[in-house]
């Protein structure tokens, strides 16, 4: 009766593997490859989403050896739509996957898949170890063993097939996979055969006792505590895992609990520089770390982040290269950008570091990260380019033109507009400068006109751009008409309407507050005209940010004196801001009229009418900017900075205009 059923089986299998090869767009041979071997596919275009593309580009992702290996298959045209390929398959090929990419379109068979699995080089008819694991694995996203990104939508194999294929390759290569599926595998009995199956289910925890190491033993606890939600058993299994291996993975799991709760600094850091001593990683546990959820990345940069605290960069130099790509680029953000857009630590004293942490982040793009597995490395490289662009560049590009090295920064910010496409204003003025100082004066103009367009402007821009005006040598009175031009019409209707959606008419709260001289500056008092109020303090970086765009907004109405702007420094400890807002605002040579807001009786900040403003709009957060009509009435609250001057100013003033028209 075995035979039989093993039989049934194989036949089974063997059908379904000719039907992968069996298709009018793809085609391999031989039709039952064996590892190591190479094979020629086959790809025809016609009739597929890639109809008509004249490059063609594949993505294999192969099961070998129990681990999924994601890699680059280059096509050749043959003319008519069809192309050619040859994949070398690995000693321990089981089965691989194909997507086909061109221009925006993929295939991947209409979600069926176009599948390859190896033949077992020593029984006719059996399909090579991995083979039938990777069928399973390959659809089984519900179970959390998927591809990301292979299917278009969630393939959720159903527990009665997921359990069928890997029984199959127990079955067949239980000497390769008993061990290693162990886990997934007594899962699929539970999934399909419920109470029914637990004998098996014990006889693989026995099993992986009998084999007596650690990483089997924490297979058997995984069994016993996920799937037979046996807490005697674990608990017992502990205690023999606890005396056995002293520092192994449990001995690590208490060692990382006891490093978790530790809230004081300077005892974190010296857990962890403890428990990265006494326990080293060990990527060959890294299944188990993450089912314990040991983070060893997180540990690096803690430690790393409390050391820089005191200024103090010896774990950097000590853990950087140990760090996972998140990590590295959480790190990043930390380490540097904050300090650099706070402007608390000067752009000379951050650039080691910075250089130091960007050249170590070039060397990764070689190298798909293992949370980036499902990348091909030609995938990862683009994936690698936009992760640069848009978490580290513009930073790198920040920081080298203030320390004076404006060759390395416009190489780096040509590479990041490659990403932006002139959408990010901080970038833009950054290159700007750059490219004004190299006399680059045709990538200049092209750079200033399309950040116009896009909106992403600021005010050194629009100087930079009326000089660039005046050397083309066109009427100068023809200017203005020059720079309307230039702009979106459909981003300014978009703006438009979104301002129309958010406006309102509420009541605003009375106040009174003092400006920098002392004088006292009433609400009831301002009746008749728009008013502008812009809620900030010193320490809010996308504040101070937001300041060019409102300067300019202040300049557009500096004519017009039934419009007033307000800025209020609110949210402020200690006895000394009034001097440092003073000294901001000239420093910056700002046209701005400052308020100070009121300090309650008994309150640490001046956040008097901020805290009612906020309570009678139920809105919290700075900046934050209102717009009074001239009956005293709010018609717009915004909060937030989105990056660009020349968008912010738009947006000001289209709100104004917009309160003006309805009184």
């Amino acid at each position: 009766m075995l035979k039989i059923k093993k039989s049934l089986m194989a036949i089974s299998c063997l059908l379904a593997t000719d039907a992968f090869a069996q298709s009018k767009n793809f085609e391999y041979n031989p039709v039952h490859p064996l590892p190591g071997s190479s094979i020629q596919i086959t790809y025809d275009t016609k009739g597929t989403p890639l109809s008509g593309q004249k490059s063609v580009h594949g993505i294999v992702y192969a099961y070998s050896n129990y681990n999924w290996h994601t890699t680059d298959l280059n096509l050749t045209p043959t003319g008519e739509g069809k192309f050619k390929a040859t994949l070398p398959l690995d000693k321990d090929f089981g089965l691989a996957a194909i997507k086909f990419l061109g221009g925006d379109s993929t295939d991947n068979n209409n979600d069926n898949a176009y599948v390859i699995m190896a033949t077992d080089a020593k029984r006719a008819g059996i399909n090579a170890p991995s083979a039938y694991a990777g069928w399973s694995f390959l659809r089984a996203d519900k179970q959390g063993y998927g591809v990301p990104g292979y299917f278009k939508k969630p393939v959720n194999l159903s527990d009665t097939a997921f359990y069928y294929w890997l029984n199959n390759e127990i079955m067949w290569h239980s000497a390769e996979a008993g061990e290693v599926l162990a886990v997934p595998f007594a899962r699929s009995i539970q999934a399909f055969q419920g109470d029914a199956g637990m004998p098996r289910i014990k006889n693989i925890v026995k099993f992986l006792q009998q084999k007596d190491s650690e990483v089997n033993l924490l297979r058997a606890r995984s069994i016993l505590a996920g799937v037979l939600k046996d807490k005697f058993r674990t608990d017992s299994l502990d205690s023999v895992m606890i005396k056995r291996f002293p520092n192994g993975e449990l001995a690590k799991v208490n060692a990382y609990k006891a490093y978790n709760l530790e809230r004081d600094a300077e005892k974190k850091r010296a857990l962890g520089e403890a428990f990265l001593k006494k326990f080293p990683q060990n990527k060959a546990y890294n299944d188990f770390d993450k089912e314990f959820r040991i983070n060893y990345s997180n540990i690096y940069q803690t430690i790393i982040i409390i050391a820089s605290m005191k200024k103090d960069y010896t774990p950097l130099n000590q853990y950087l290269n140990e760090l996972d790509f998140p990590a590295f680029v959480n790190l990043h953000y930390k380490l540097i950008e904050i300090w650099h857009n706070r402007k608390d630590i000067p752009d000379a004293e951050l650039l080691p570091y910075a250089n130091k942490m960007f050249t170590r982040m070039e060397q990764t793009k070689d190298v798909v990260p293992a949370d980036y597995w499902y990348l091909s490395p030609m995938q990862w490289k683009a994936q690698y380019e936009q992760f640069l662009a848009k978490s580290i560049l513009p930073v790198q590009v920040s920081i080298l033109r203030n320390t004076g090295n404006y060759q390395q920064a416009l190489a780096y910010a040509e590479r990041a507009q490659k990403f932006y496409h002139y959408k990010r204003a901080s970038l833009n003025d950054d290159h700007a400068f750059l490219l004004n100082r190299a006399r680059q004066y045709a990538k200049l103009h092209t750079l200033l006109e399309r950040s116009v367009y896009e909106n992403q402007s600021s005010p050194e821009m629009l100087a930079l751009l009326n000089a660039d005006y005046k050397r083309s040598g066109k009427p100068l009175n023809q200017y203005n008409a020059y720079l309307t031009s230039l702009k979106n019409p459909e981003l300014a209707a978009r703006s438009s309407e979104e301002a129309k959606k958010i406006m309102r008419n509420a009541d605003m709260p009375d106040w009174t507050m003092t400006d920098l001289n002392g004088k006292e500056v009433r609400f009831a008092d301002l009746k008749g005209k728009t008013i502008v109020m812009d809620f900030w303090a010193t320490w809010c970086v996308p504040c101070k940010a937001s300041f060019p765009g409102m300067k300019l907004a202040v300049d557009h109405y500096k004519a017009d004196p039934n419009v007033v702007f307000y800025f209020i420094d609110t949210e402020e400890r200690g006895d000394k801001y009034k001097q440092e807002v003073a000294k901001f605002i000239k420093d910056n040579n700002y046209p701005f009229n400052i308020l100070f807001d009121n300090k309650a009786k008994g309150a640490t900040v001046n956040d008097e009418v901020f805290a009612r403003v906020c309570k009678a709009f139920t809105i919290s957060g700075i900046p934050m900017k209102l717009i009074i009509d001239s009956k005293g009435k709010l018609r717009f609250l915004t909060d937030g900075y989105k990056g660009s001057p020349t968008a912010l100013a738009d947006e000001i003033i289209e709100m104004v205009e917009l309160t003006k028209k309805s009184e």
